[in-house]
């Protein structure tokens, strides 16, 4: 499964141990950190006007400016302080470290087409809410031009198609969930069935070979 649940952080955590008492332990954890994400993550705006294409795509929005979105700071901060170390044990079960220091993050609306991993790179995702637009009286409205209260809103799955080598997986998530791509893998949204769409807290770090040197450190 693409989307990374509680019970694959337990599982990328007790890579290293069958303790009873240790795994309850990551257990707890796993659930902990993946509902305080979630939380963090339905708490992004972002507004659909501020948004820009991406160079050379007509189907890809990003910010021009990652501070138009000040509310993505908490998600931020949470996703750092609760999944490096799943992270690093991730990386290294992929023979590879992952540098500290961040080489890109944004946030992304994809409406079409796909968004690849570089070589030597990682990118963690994390689905966040859909842009909201905003009129001139300053009401805030979905993309689809429906007033809503963003607070209690509900925010429709998205469906989107990872691939990595020859093998094309379907997936269904919603706010909060998280994925990892590897260099090479991709995501795209999927045509068969609506939302045609979503949007992602998007965060790119470079990677090392196991034994390699970079910058900045590890993860």
């Amino acid at each position: 499964m693409p989307v990374i649940r509680a019970t694959d952080i337990v599982d990328i955590m007790a890579t290293d141990t069958e303790d009873v008492q240790t795994m309850a332990k990551y257990r707890d954890m796993a659930f902990r950190i993946t509902d305080d994400i979630r939380k963090k993550a339905e708490l992004v705006v972002c507004i659909a006007e501020d948004m820009e294409l991406a160079p050379g795509r007509t189907n890809l929005f990003r910010l021009p400016n990652l501070a138009l979105a000040s509310s993505a700071q908490p998600l931020n901060t949470a996703f750092h302080q609760n999944m490096g170390t799943a992270m690093k044990k991730w990386a290294s079960g992929k023979g590879f470290t992952i540098e500290k220091k961040i080489f890109s993050c944004n946030i992304l609306w994809l409406q079409g087409g796909s968004i690849e991993c570089d070589p030597g790179k990682v990118v963690s995702l994390i689905f966040v809410r859909r842009p909201q637009r905003r009129d001139d009286a300053g009401v805030i409205e979905d993309a689809h031009g429906s007033t809503t209260a963003i607070t209690v809103s509900e925010e429709p799955l998205s469906r989107g198609s990872l691939k990595s080598g020859t093998a094309d997986s379907p997936f269904e998530c919603q706010v909060g969930d998280m994925i990892f791509l590897q260099e090479g893998e991709q995501i795209s949204v999927r045509k068969d069935t609506a939302p045609h769409d979503f949007c992602m807290y998007c965060i790119v770090r470079r990677t090392i070979p196991t034994g390699g040197a970079g910058e900045g450190g590890t993860a």
